[in-house]
């Protein structure tokens, strides 16, 4: 998928950008300290970088698109990484990952594997924000991304493999206004 997003970055970033992620961020707040190091795996447009750091965090952001880096990276003033989760390693371990859409593309054979690479990440007891496309199966989209969805009962189960409790869970639709519906999980560490 690095190829649709590092070739469509500029728009991508503009439809991304101008959405608020107050819906989406807030439900995490009480569940971190002041100055909480985060990373935004998949940052995209860096805007929830941005949001996150004027609340006084410390974000930093990973994504696979170079282009997407530098723009997220400028747009928030956080520092972006450009790699793959699988191999990315990290200078610190973080006390929140956040997970937005990021693991949508991944076959779900992958995703076990997915959440350990991300839980090898964390400071233990650390917390992770991750939202999935709803329902079952996969779809295409028009422009050709192929996106996996998931029941809450599939990623439940998942959770209780990699020992990561379920503080919260919302079901809503799609801020960018499409029928989409996504599965957020606020969720702790046990390792």
């Amino acid at each position: 998928m690095t190829d649709y997003y590092e070739i469509n970055a500029r728009a991508y970033f503009e439809r991304t950008n101008r959405i608020d992620p107050a819906p989406i961020l807030t439900p995490l707040l009480p569940h971190l300290r002041a100055g909480s190091t985060i990373l935004d795996i998949g940052c995209g447009s860096g805007r929830d970088l941005k949001w996150l750091k004027g609340k006084g965090f410390k974000p930093s952001g990973l994504e696979r698109s170079p282009t997407l880096a530098i723009m997220a990276s400028e747009h928030s003033d956080c520092p972006v990484s450009i790699a793959d989760l699988f191999e990315y390693q990290p200078p610190i371990h973080y006390d929140c990952i956040l997970l937005i859409g990021t693991l949508v593309h991944l076959a779900k054979p992958e995703f076990p594997q997915a959440l350990r690479s991300v839980m090898r990440m964390l400071k233990a007891g650390g917390i992770m924000l991750l939202s999935m496309k709803a329902w079952g199966g996969s779809e295409k989209s028009e422009d050709g991304r192929v996106f996996q969805l998931w029941s809450d009962s599939e990623l439940r189960r998942e959770f209780g493999r990699q020992e990561l409790t379920i503080l919260e869970h919302t079901r809503s639709r799609s801020l960018l206004g499409n029928r989409d519906v996504w599965l957020g999980y606020i969720l702790k560490s046990g390792q």
